[in-house]
């Protein structure tokens, strides 16, 4: 079992299942999934996803573009604390603040899946991932970064260690647990001068799919879950742990 919080930074946490058709997709099937998950989910709304890609000219790489957005189906809590999105070969279950325990949100991501693989019979997955955003806000107007956030860029010196902004992105293979984590941290534009805002996202991505199926997925999503707490253990400090508020055994 991880470390406890009372004021944990978690503001997102979400588990996206792509999914390889034995049918042609049918629009009918977010339908049948919100009749059997109305009682929890009851709000429904519809998002337009844009995709962006970039294209080359004259050997130069010119600004990203829209393409035509994906129609997902959100169904939501009626705090809409919590929600399951479903679209084209694709379910995204999502919680956002205040966090559960993980036994409660594993709990509403197998049941998702239950209910999606009921109704819409995917043959096979084809990508999953477990996805934890966190926001730190540090109560000082001016800070020491590795302070608090040790997941941070290096510059060599006499290059001065002061970065009025930054964001970075790392991808690591955990290959014994059949994953890619992907690491994004930065500093977040902050509307009170007083605090400081740094951005943790882990992103655990499945390697192989070929070694998962649908019977058994629910223990690499566990096994995802207990390398994304790790890493975010060891990506903050005791300071930080500090503002978290740990609550301690006994």
């Amino acid at each position: 079992m991880g470390r406890l919080y009372s004021n944990p930074p978690l503001i997102e946490a979400l588990c996206e299942f792509q999914f390889e058709p034995s049918q042609p997709w049918d629009w009918t099937i977010p339908g049948l999934v919100y009749d059997k998950v109305k009682k929890e989910y009851p709000k429904k709304k519809q998002q337009n996803v844009i995709e962006m890609e970039a294209r080359v000219e004259q050997n130069e790489l010119m600004p990203s573009i829209k393409k035509g957005g994906v129609t997902r189906l959100q169904f939501l809590r009626e705090d809409e604390s919590a929600l399951i999105q479903v679209g084209p070969n694709l379910l995204v279950v999502n919680h956002l603040k205040p966090y559960p325990t993980w036994g409660k949100f594993q709990e509403m991501i197998k049941n998702g899946l239950a209910v999606y693989r009921e109704v819409a019979i995917p043959k096979s997955l084809k990508r999953v991932s477990l996805r934890y955003i966190n926001r730190l806000e540090i109560p000082h107007p001016q800070v020491e970064i590795e302070d608090y956030i040790l997941a941070v860029p290096k510059i060599p010196t006499p290059v001065p260690q002061v970065f009025a902004t930054w964001i970075q992105r790392v991808e690591i293979p955990f290959v014994d647990s059949n994953g890619v984590m992907v690491i994004q941290s930065g500093l977040v534009q902050s509307h009170n001068p007083t605090t400081i805002v740094f951005l943790l996202d882990l992103d655990f991505i499945t390697i192989d799919i070929q070694k998962i199926n649908l019977d058994n997925v629910m223990e690499w999503v566990t096994q995802a879950h207990d390398e994304v707490e790790k890493s975010f253990e060891v990506c903050i400090t005791d300071k930080s742990r500090a503002l978290f508020k740990e609550a301690r055994n006994g």
